[in-house]
């Protein structure tokens, strides 16, 4: 006697079961090529972020004696922020207007903010909380020093405790005590600062 096998093709279960696995494995794919984007994107955003805040630094180094007026002109929005009275620029090879310090900070913020318009980046300038940078006698610490913040996204370059907007952790003291040293990056933030 011989068996014949009544099988004759591949059933229905069997191509279900094969479709459910390539079904998961095009899911498994997909979510790690959308991590990937968005890898790309985040390395992306840091490397433009650094180059401007590089950008800013070297301004900033070569004209330190009016790095409050930098700070005070970086950390105005631009729409509220009016013109400067002075270009304090050069035109092809001539000066056109010679400017005092304090001149050049404002012009120079003032042309900043102008270009980071285009990109979707924003960018202050505070006092470092984790260098001495807060309380009574901050500004004869040794210590002080100032941090360029950039941000971008849905968080501002700022220093609070608010984890969905601000992007450092603020130094708490209380008097001369420091309790916690802050300056950490808050974990859904999306930023980086430099201390110039």
């Amino acid at each position: 006697m011989s068996c014949r096998s009544t099988q004759t093709g591949v059933g229905l279960i069997e191509v279900m079961v094969a479709l459910l696995l390539l079904t998961i494995a095009v899911l498994g794919y997909s979510a790690l090529q959308g991590r990937a984007i968005k890898a790309t994107n985040e390395s992306f955003e840091r490397s433009q972020s650094l180059v401007m805040m590089r950008n800013i630094a070297e301004q900033i180094h070569a004209n330190p004696a009016a790095i409050t007026d930098y700070a005070t002109g970086l950390n105005e929005s631009y729409s509220s922020s009016s013109a400067p009275s002075k270009k304090c620029g050069l035109d092809g090879v001539t000066v056109t207007q010679l400017c005092n310090s304090t001149e050049l900070a404002e012009a120079e913020s003032y042309s900043l903010k102008a270009e980071l318009q285009n990109y979707d980046f924003q960018i202050q300038m505070h006092p470092c909380p984790n260098t001495g940078g807060s309380g009574a006698n901050a500004a004869t610490n040794i210590m002080y020093s100032y941090c360029l913040i950039s941000a971008w996204g849905d968080t501002t370059p700022t220093i609070g405790t608010d984890e969905d907007v601000d992007c450092l952790t603020s130094r708490v003291t209380d008097d001369d005590v420091v309790k916690v040293a802050g300056g950490s990056y808050h974990p859904k933030s999306t930023c980086m600062m430099m201390e110039i």
